[in-house]
């Protein structure tokens, strides 16, 4: 089993956070979120990860140091400028089986949405591309029939239906897909999805039950820590000093250093920051810079 993961984006709504790391690497609690993402992939039973990049090449290296993860290889598909959500697809062909179905991942999305599930109704529907939906949140531009589980419109580009589902950035395509690609390297995937929609090719699975985050902005970044739960939200290497009071939804980094009379209320300190002494609410502390929420 393969998977994709889409990490080549600017990150331009993350910034200025996006400025120090590109989105996929965002510490969620105590490790980044391309590896939770990983982590659900292999559950699935993928064993073979690739991600496209286009900036900050030297930090995507130092998350993966032995080009693996859980003993399984990671791929860096290198962009010299990003090659949109199609273009990076026909760039790592050569380095996929082409014969098995390809679980594509938005490198922003955090999600418990069951992908081994997805992928077995993928392949039981005999669609070429199967596109996990909820029924809530975000922009609802899908149009779906929940009866025969095809997908009907998009983005009302075929003027049938404007939309009542949430496209999760989540799906499972089948690469023969790559036969109606242009012979130009940068290209959105849409139109690609547009022309399997008139085909009756492109299937929809709902999943409104799973916990689903968009990491887009420093607002949702912190609103996903907070809502989610773990057990992870303080490293045992943080030096934290007695006086010091740490509400239960903040989460502290590993090797960060919080000062005596400190408070915090709704924080995310990253890795190795060294927090100012005083009170801080909904506050993501970096070893460089602190953005204010």
């Amino acid at each position: 089993m393969q998977s994709f993961i889409l990490g080549a984006g600017l990150g331009s709504r993350l910034a200025p956070l996006s400025l120090i790391l590109p989105k996929p690497l965002m510490p969620i609690f105590q490790k980044p979120l391309v590896q939770h993402i990983m982590d659900r992939h292999y559950e699935a039973g993928v064993r073979s990860f690739i991600v496209n990049i286009s900036q900050h090449d030297y930090l995507w290296e130092r998350a993966f140091p032995k080009e693996t993860y859980r003993d399984c290889p990671v791929v860096l598909s290198h962009e010299e400028s990003a090659l949109d959500s199609g273009g990076g697809i026909k760039k790592i062909l050569p380095l996929i089986n082409l014969d098995e179905p390809l679980i594509i991942h938005n490198g922003d999305i955090l999600s418990d949405i069951p992908v081994a599930e997805l992928l077995q109704k993928h392949q039981q529907s005999g669609n070429l591309i199967t596109l996990a939906l909820r029924s809530c949140d975000g922009k609802r531009n899908v149009g779906f029939d929940p009866q025969s589980g095809q997908i009907i419109d998009i983005r009302h580009a075929l003027g049938i239906d404007t939309g009542s589902y949430q496209f999760t950035g989540i799906y499972i395509i089948n690469p023969s897909i790559a036969e109606l690609f242009p012979k130009e390297d940068h290209f959105s995937i849409v139109p690609i999805w547009i022309e399997l929609i008139r085909q009756g090719k492109v299937g929809g699975v709902v999943y409104d039950w799973p916990n689903w985050h968009e990491i887009g902005n420093p607002e949702q970044y912190l609103e996903a820590i907070l809502e989610l739960n773990s057990r992870e939200r303080i490293h045992s290497s943080a030096q934290i000093h007695p006086s010091s009071k740490i509400c239960d939804e903040s989460v502290i980094g590993k090797d960060s250093h919080i000062p005596a009379d400190t408070r915090l209320t709704d924080c995310i300190v990253w890795p190795r920051s060294h927090v100012e002494p005083g009170t801080h609410r909904r506050c993501i502390i970096t070893p460089r810079i602190t953005v204010q929420l």
